[in-house]
């Protein structure tokens, strides 16, 4: 147990004080004197009937042991007698459940005040835990500042305890500063504070701060998707695409993820960070296993990341599959605009009408007539043109343009 000097003690006591917010019930006073404090003597008969009890329950016969120590309570004991079958009770009565009169038990150890330094403490510590199970957050933090004044230990689970009444109280700042330090004094900080401070850091927008908690929590328990997936989305808030990308990327490799959202979550990851061939490559994987469905949103998406990496070819089929699934026309325009691309113009003349006939906005209706229009003078049939370019006119959106190919077929 680390020692320290009377001064820095009371300094860091003070410290601890102020930090729960509450005055100490002992002082610095009571501390020294209770770790001088030796323990009494045990007659025969006490000691005889706690051998039995502590026998009891060892054999899980807490029933037979708490008759007896009930019995023992009423007796006229000496002091460090007395408190040693409270405390011996309370343990039993915390055992079974039986969380109320456990606390009760412990409260009579305390005020007895004859049990040397550690068995104190432990009741202490154990009194606050009880009110905490019941809601009783000052007293819970009542005691566990009694319990602060006194130790001299630093216990990172105190602290976690501390941050966790505070939490309830509605103090989250004071919480987070808790537990924060309970994490910088452990050297093998628990997967639950772990959790506890990252939920608190994102609260108050320290996403940094959650990220490195969730490295932690990553190397702590590899196969929980959950702390991958928040690791990616802490990235992302500090504008670390390629960094979330990599960490879904790698939860993927180790078959973590099996959800449609997911997926399309390291598809965007991919188009967002310039890589739509891999993107593509993912969406077909996904539709093959069946985690992702054929609807028009994904279907889309999968053409789109095939156009964005230029595999035009291959985005047809995916482009008119989603195209039939859609209520208006704009995919078929999009189809034909690849084929018009690729001067494949009766095709795209084809697909032009379909998305007219199915139905555009007016910017869209103006913008397709004009490409309908571009392809038929491609063919050598510019008369068929002019009707289209005629109506495409009255589109504010294609107006221009439209002038400008009638310009040109009075030219030719």
């Amino acid at each position: 147990m680390k020692k320290y000097s009377v001064i820095k003690t009371l300094s860091i006591f003070t410290a601890l004080i102020l930090s729960l917010g509450l005055h100490a019930k002992y002082t610095a006073k009571d501390k020294q004197e209770l770790l001088q404090r030796a323990p009494g003597l045990t007659s025969k008969s006490v000691q005889r009937r706690l051998m039995r009890a502590n026998e009891l329950i060892a054999q899980d016969n807490r029933k037979g042991a708490i008759e007896i120590l009930v019995k023992m309570t009423e007796k006229n004991y000496r002091p460090f007698e007395k408190a040693k079958v409270w405390q011996t009770l309370a343990y039993a009565y915390a055992q079974t459940e039986q969380y109320k009169k456990a606390r009760n038990a412990f409260m009579e150890t305390v005020k007895l005040n004859a049990l040397p330094y550690k068995p104190t403490l432990q009741s202490i510590f154990a009194l606050a835990q009880l009110h905490l199970m019941a809601e009783n957050y000052k007293e819970s933090e009542k005691y566990l500042n009694d319990w602060f004044t006194l130790s001299n230990e630093e216990r990172p689970d105190a602290y976690v305890f501390a941050a966790t009444i505070q939490f309830h109280k509605g103090d989250k700042k004071k919480a987070l500063e808790s537990v924060l330090k309970a994490l910088k004094i452990s050297k093998k900080p628990k997967e639950n504070w772990l959790t506890f401070a990252v939920s608190l850091l994102y609260e108050q927008n320290r996403f940094t701060e959650a990220g490195e908690m969730l490295f932690k929590l990553v190397e702590i328990n590899t196969g929980k998707k959950m702390y991958w997936t928040q690791l990616a989305g802490s990235l992302l808030n500090q504008d670390k695409a390629m960094e979330a990308l990599a960490v879904m990327d790698l939860a993927l490799k180790m078959e973590l993820l099996d959800q449609e959202g997911e997926f399309l979550n390291i598809v965007s990851l991919y188009l967002s960070n310039g890589l739509p061939y891999e993107a593509s490559l993912l969406m077909k994987t996904a539709f093959s296993k069946k985690v992702i469905k054929k609807d028009k949103k994904n279907l889309e998406l999968y053409a789109n990341s095939l156009i964005q990496a230029k595999e035009y070819d291959k985005a047809m089929a995916p482009l008119e599959s989603a195209a039939k699934l859609s209520k208006d026309g704009k995919l078929f325009a999009l189809k034909a605009r690849l084929h018009l691309e690729k001067e494949e113009f009766k095709t795209a003349i084809s697909l032009f009408d379909q998305a007219l006939n199915k139905g555009l906005k007016k910017k869209e209706t103006g913008q397709v007539l004009v490409e309908k229009s571009v392809a038929l003078i491609q063919l050598g049939e510019p008369k068929k043109a002019l009707p289209l370019l005629n109506k495409a006119v009255k589109y504010e959106d294609s107006k221009k343009m439209a002038e400008n190919w009638l310009s040109y077929i009075e030219r030719i």
